[in-house]
């Protein structure tokens, strides 16, 4: 019996064996199957080990400060090394406790998720480590699915494997989202304390940890006492794993923090010279995906105090302009039931008692019609204006451009929404601030400033307000230069053609014939000189004689030279190109007479400087393709001749508004037909600066509106401020190095005074005479209406004012 029983009982205990067995074999190849179905497609870890978020690109003025971002997501990587220890401590305190200690996965985490879950019926709660995190932000989807989960604990294992913990914390808290366009944890600490992670308190660290659970539920802008409630967790978390005492806890519990009204905006100065460089930007890159995720850093040519003068300037003098074009009535009407409601949006826009040269809305509160005087209210003052009988608003425009004469306090009432600005006391009366009435113009207008041996471009204004229009009209806008067009002639005759500016051309009615059409030029003042010196034609801006040398250079003589100038935009082939009606670019026209400015040389528009990758490695210079770019293309004496010529428009002609610069300048002002452009080309021996004025939409900005009445004075305005500028920034340098030297040598430093302002340096290729100013023979320095004349070598007059005279005697004389 025994020995049966044994046997059953082995038999038996071989059948549970081989059941057990096959089940174990069974389990292990379902298990390999299973870990080869879960891993078949997961992602590799390669990319991790080489990781490269989408980051900022910073651009920076030419002093190094931040002028714009562009980005997809903000975000500003950063090193592990770089990040304070309290902010490590803050975010492994709420997130993951064990971070140092586990291979990728919390199993008793898990766990307790796998509890509540099971609980709830519902996949609510994870147990997921930074690892973990990581893993499913960049390798995973988020979905909740156990498939999902299993993946993503064998790549946190394997990530483990592949990466030091403190590799993926850096890539943590550079991935993660904070909320409010904050990607990463510098970027956080810029969005909500304005501070740079070095400076980053305990308890602000706590609350940027405390964001992550939920970004927008926990955010201290919009709900400031949920992020301090969570905050207080984060902290106690901080001193129960010993990260910090219970003085700091309590201490950062009771921190009142203070946050700041996110600002996501990519420009913040400069806009317009801004959003051209996005555009050089594109073009060197190839795609504004790699300028909005790269990460770099990009230096330009930008000079903010120089834009801010030329801002002013241009927006002074346009609304100058569409001043003496009329006021336009009343912006709008506010019901009375409404009034109080808008005033304080005036005070919110105003702030407390600000005064500003801006343009502001007001709204009208009284009308003393006896008196002539309108009371309105700003927000935050209330002021009385009184309307003069010459003032700007009794010419009023209609709405189809033309003017009628009216008493605007006839036509205005209380509720009405006018414009106004403050104008501000004087060195007399600093304080003394009134309130006048003004307008938002409707005219446009632009400002470019070149420096003509670099290429460099510090100033771009593109219009009058960037938030009102973002069209770049420097670079963008194609514009009939008009007259500011003629000195590309006239340096075609003189370069290629033998022209002096002596040499005769005729101020008389023409008419060309053009296919089967004709053209009949004339000149602005409808009057006719006659035979003139070409100083004259130019200086006068005779638009017969600029047709006259046309017609004997040839039109394509003309545009070989406007290619040569850098002026790349379609020219039209006829005789009309000699006074300006093909459109060009005011940037094109800042280059062309760059090449005069540079003593013939063309060098490429410079609005970046320098590029560097987020490594910090340089990989753009624009200095190692100066020389390369910098180009010869016409002989330097020509370009002196011209220039010389050119400073007569400023001395004598058409652009006299410019000479209280009291330095030499030479230009051209330039009028397009129907008066829908006005220019003022200027250029100094450092400096070219165009500016431009008209209607986005062509048409006649007035009657009496030209280059030298409207641009010329924006140009004096900007270019005097900013050329005196320069000049102190000069003599400040040269005082500190006669300091410098002295203290070297153990000497007084000697006084320094301020130098006298560079004139155009003299080629050794031309040689000075004094001519007759006006017909351009011989003269003498003392003799009357002589100039000092420059020619290139051999071609000056050989007859001289003498030879001329004993010609006339004898062909007078009443023996002959």
């Amino acid at each position: 019996m025994f020995r049966f029983l044994k046997k059953i009982f082995k038999s038996f205990f071989w059948l549970i064996f081989s059941l057990l067995s096959f089940v174990a074999v069974g389990a292990a190849i379902f298990l390999a199957w299973g870990y080869f179905y879960i891993t078949r497609d997961l992602p590799r870890l390669d990319d991790m080990k080489d990781y490269k978020p989408a980051s900022v690109t910073r651009v920076f003025d030419s002093q190094k400060n931040l002028i714009a971002e562009f980005f997809i997501e903000r975000r500003y990587p950063v090193s592990i090394k770089d990040i304070p220890e309290q902010i490590k401590r803050a975010f492994i305190s709420a997130e993951d406790a064990s971070f140092y200690t586990h291979p990728g996965i919390d199993l008793i985490s898990i766990f307790r998720a796998i509890v509540k879950n099971i609980e709830s019926g519902q996949r609510k709660q994870g147990a997921s480590t930074i690892t973990q995190q990581v893993v499913k932000k960049l390798l995973l989807t988020p979905e909740k699915a156990y498939e999902r989960k299993i993946k993503e604990a064998i790549l946190s294992y394997r990530l483990e494997k592949a990466l030091t913990k403190d590799q993926i914390l850096e890539i943590y808290l550079n991935q993660m989202y904070f909320g409010n366009g904050a990607y990463g944890i510098k970027a956080a600490g810029l969005v909500y304390f304005h501070k740079e992670l070095k400076d980053i308190t305990v308890s602000e660290a706590a609350m940027l940890a405390g964001l992550l659970k939920a970004p927008s539920r926990y955010s201290p802008v919009t709900n400031y006492d949920r992020a301090k409630k969570r905050q207080r967790y984060v902290l106690r978390q901080m001193y129960e794993s010993g990260f910090i005492t219970k003085a700091d806890m309590d201490s950062g519990i009771k921190d009142d923090l203070q946050t700041f009204v996110v600002n996501n905006a990519r420009i913040q100065k400069a806009p317009y010279f801004s959003s051209e460089v996005k555009r050089v930007l594109i073009n060197y890159f190839g795609s504004e995906k790699e300028v909005d995720t790269g990460g770099y850093e990009v230096y330009t040519a930008l000079d903010q105090s120089a834009e801010k003068m030329a801002t002013k300037a241009l927006q002074d003098g346009l609304r100058e302009v569409d001043k003496r074009r009329g006021w336009r009535g009343a912006k709008g009407y506010v019901q009375e039931a409404e009034r109080g409601k808008y005033i304080e949006n005036l005070q919110r826009l105003s702030g407390d008692s600000k005064v500003s040269e801006d343009v502001t809305p007001a709204l009208v509160t009284r009308v003393f019609k006896t008196k002539n005087s309108v009371e309105v209210t700003t927000g935050s003052r209330i002021e009385t204006i009184t309307i003069s009988p010459n003032s700007w608003m009794r010419k009023k425009l209609t709405e189809d451009d033309h003017t009628v004469y009216t008493n605007p306090v006839l036509e205005l009432v209380p509720g009405n929404v006018v414009e106004v600005s403050w104008k501000l006391g004087d060195l007399i009366n600093p304080d003394d601030d009134t309130l006048v009435f003004d307008q938002t113009p409707e005219i446009e207008g632009g400002v470019v400033l070149l420096d003509p041996y670099t290429g460099k471009v510090p100033v771009v204004v593109g219009g009058y307000d960037f938030n009102q229009s973002q069209f770049n009209r420097i670079t963008q806008s194609l514009r009939q230069p008009g007259s500011s067009f003629k000195p590309v002639l006239y340096l075609a005759a003189i370069d290629g053609f033998g022209y002096t500016p002596t040499t005769i051309v005729y101020d008389e009615p023409r008419t060309f014939r053009i296919g089967d059409e004709v053209w009949s030029p004339g000149n602005f003042d409808d009057k006719f000189l006659g035979a003139i010196t070409l100083r004259n034609a130019l200086e006068k801006s005779r638009n017969l004689a600029s047709a006259d040398i046309i017609s004997r250079i040839g039109i394509d003589a003309v545009i070989n030279y406007a290619r040569k100038l850098g002026i790349n935009s379609d020219l039209g082939r006829n005789p009309s190109l000699a006074l300006g009606s093909s459109e060009v670019t005011p940037l094109e026209m800042a280059r062309a007479y760059g090449v005069l400015a540079a003593r013939g040389v063309l060098v490429d528009s410079v609005f970046v400087t320098n590029i560097k990758d987020r490594t910090g490695k340089e990989i753009f210079n624009f200095k190692d393709n100066l020389l390369t770019n910098g180009k010869q293309v016409v002989d330097e004496n020509s370009a002196f001749v011209l220039t010389n010529i050119l400073k007569g428009v400023v001395e004598r002609g058409t652009g006299t508004k410019v000479k209280p610069i009291a330095r030499p300048v030479a230009g051209k002002t330039g009028t397009s037909n129907e008066h829908m452009d006005a220019w003022f080309i200027g250029f100094t021996p450092e400096w070219v600066c165009v500016v431009w004025v008209g209607f986005d939409l062509k048409k006649d900005i007035g009657d009496k509106e030209t280059g030298g009445k409207i641009s010329a004075p924006i140009f004096l305005n900007f270019m005097k401020p900013f050329l005196e500028h320069r000049d102190n920034i000069g003599l400040e340098k040269l005082i500190e190095d006669s300091k410098q030297e002295a203290e070297r040598l153990g000497i007084e430093p000697e006084e320094i005074l301020k130098p006298e302002p560079a004139d155009f340096s003299v080629p050794s290729g031309v040689d000075p005479y004094w001519v007759d100013r006006s017909s351009g023979l011989i003269s003498c320095a003392n003799c009357d209406g002589a100039i000092l004349e420059y020619f290139k070598k051999g071609t000056q007059p050989k007859r001289t004012v003498e030879m001329k005279e004993d010609a006339q005697s004898y062909l007078e004389s009443g023996d002959l």
